[in-house]
């Protein structure tokens, strides 16, 4: 299995918010790198699929003005030929 690579991350975390940070990883019995690593990923993930559907949605009204388009035209219009 091929090992994970990491970068270190330092936040500022309010202290009043601290303390429910720290219970609800007792409660899921995770420490807390692992539990705000997966709401990082999560939070990741859903910005993505937010885009998605936003990037869908142009597709459609794109088609839907100008009929049929090319893959290639598409992919310029949303921005995607520069990834």
């Amino acid at each position: 299995m091929e090992k994970q690579s990491y970068k270190k991350l330092s936040v500022d975390f309010p202290a009043q918010e601290y303390v429910y940070l720290k219970m609800a990883c007792a409660k899921q019995g995770i420490s807390i790198k692992d539990f705000v690593t997966k709401a990082v990923v999560r939070s990741i993930e859903d910005y993505e699929d937010e885009m998605d559907s936003a990037s869908l949605g142009i597709a459609r009204k794109e088609v839907a003005e100008n009929g049929v388009i090319t893959w290639k035209e598409l992919e310029k219009k949303l921005g995607w030929d520069k990834l």
